[in-house]
């Protein structure tokens, strides 16, 4: 093992108060780093007159809840309170490498807590003798054009061109399955529960699906009630999540609209009235429809076609 010291050239960040700079919008101003466990702990971007940070250093957050948090920084930048700038020794370590050597910063911070910060132990922190040979391996991915919609943007249709349809109508509307966490080891089957991050996915099971792809979860209890989700392979559904699958052939985009409308309906549940199976089949929600008076998925397709990013979701369409 090595020290973090022997690696990198270590320097206390700027130190400002975000309180006494001004705040600016993209792209005037220059990144304020905090510590942040998000956004490559970048909260702001502010005016200052200061020597900034350097592109390819990486940021650490010596306390708070999100102590270690490492970032390598793509922009010029400047620090709050509490964070490490790490410059590389070598100028030739790659990002990749970089990024390998944050995650083991991030992997020790269970050394540490409020009581405890890592302002004056970083650089003694002990870290592996050399870097993998499957990191140099590694591509990063680009986000060039990610934004760029599939088709021409297209204006939602009149409010008189749309109207109530129960859930029940249009779904085949279905309860997960009770399971505590006791009763399931790790695995490689999704499990899709009463979560409002990373698609409901709050963990990977040992279980054989209970639901297959293409349809739509909604936890109908705790703080993520009505936040809609589509599903894209099959998963293992808790009973906290009831399951909408199309009782039509509806695109993987008209259902993402569906999960939109149906998100604008969780604020009249709550804990002492809960959207269980029966009242989310009569549920109705406001769609547009065709000539027939049945919803109109061809156009909520092209509607979401026209949207930004919405290139990289047609492109999964199967």
């Amino acid at each position: 093992m090595m020290k973090l010291s022997d690696i990198f050239d270590l320097r206390y960040g700027h130190s400002l108060e975000l309180n006494a700079l001004r705040q600016v919008s993209p792209p005037d101003g220059i990144n304020f780093v905090s510590r942040a466990m998000r956004n490559n702990g970048v909260t702001a971007r502010v005016l200052v007159d200061v020597e900034p940070g350097q592109p390819g250093e990486i940021t650490v957050a010596l306390g708070g809840n999100g102590v270690l948090s490492s970032f390598v920084q793509p922009e010029p930048f400047v620090c709050g309170r509490d964070v490490m700038i790490l410059a590389a020794k070598n100028p030739e370590m790659s990002t990749v490498e970089k990024l390998w050597w944050c995650r083991c910063i991030w992997e020790n911070r269970y050394r540490f807590s409020y009581g405890r910060q890592a302002n004056r132990t970083l650089g003694s922190l002990a870290v592996p003798d050399e870097v993998p040979a499957w990191v140099s391996e590694l591509k990063l991915p680009t986000y060039n054009g990610l934004s760029q919609p599939a088709g021409p943007p297209v204006a939602l249709s009149p409010t008189e061109a749309w109207r109530l349809f129960a859930l029940d109508d249009i779904f085949t509307v279905r309860k997960g399955k009770r399971l505590t966490k006791a009763d399931r080891e790790p695995g490689g089957t999704r499990f899709v529960g009463a979560s409002e991050k990373n698609n409901g996915i709050t963990d990977l099971c040992d279980l054989e699906p209970n639901f297959d792809r293409h349809c739509l979860t909604v936890p109908y209890n705790g703080n993520s009630v009505g936040i809609a989700f589509y599903q894209d392979e099959p998963f293992f559904a808790s009973d906290d999540v009831q399951v909408l699958t199309p009782k039509t052939d509806v695109s993987r985009l008209a259902l993402l609209f569906a999960a939109a409308v149906i998100r604008f309906e969780r604020g009249r549940f709550t804990y002492g009235y809960k959207w269980n199976l029966t009242r989310m089949k009569k549920t109705q929600i406001r769609l547009p429809v065709n000539s027939d008076g049945d919803p109109d998925w061809d156009y909520m397709d092209t509607v979401m076609r026209g949207l930004p990013f919405s290139g990289v979701v047609a492109s999964l369409q199967s």
